[in-house]
């Protein structure tokens, strides 16, 4: 559903907000600018396995991911971006989550159909 430019764009956000988040001395903001940075290379070896072709597991995980519903897809996306803001509610994280989470509600959106 995504293009490889889109979903590269959304994930490169989230993984520069990570690190926009990582330079604290707050522990809770640490922790979610950590998770943001894990969640946009998740997300980016689920959409775009061949930015990462040194891994070799790269895309064996992108044709599971691929098997997954919709709605799967949705949960996943929406639920990996609500995570780092319960952690630390900032403006950071809302910014850098929001692309993922609102990925997550057009997969979400996708799956209701017509």
């Amino acid at each position: 559903m995504l293009t490889a430019a889109g979903s590269t764009a959304e994930l490169s956000a989230c993984a520069i907000s990570g690190l926009f988040n990582c330079i604290t001395i707050h522990p809770l903001n640490i922790a979610a600018g950590v998770w943001m940075i894990m969640n946009a290379f998740i997300l980016l070896l689920c959409e775009a396995p061949f930015c990462c072709q040194f891994i070799e597991f790269a895309n064996t995980v992108a044709e599971k991911v691929d098997r997954l519903r919709s709605w799967q897809k949705a949960v996943f996306y929406c639920g990996m971006a609500v995570v780092p803001i319960v952690i630390s509610l900032t403006l950071t994280t809302l910014l850098g989550n929001a692309i993922a989470f609102a990925t997550g509600v057009l997969y979400g959106l996708s799956a209701l159909g017509k």
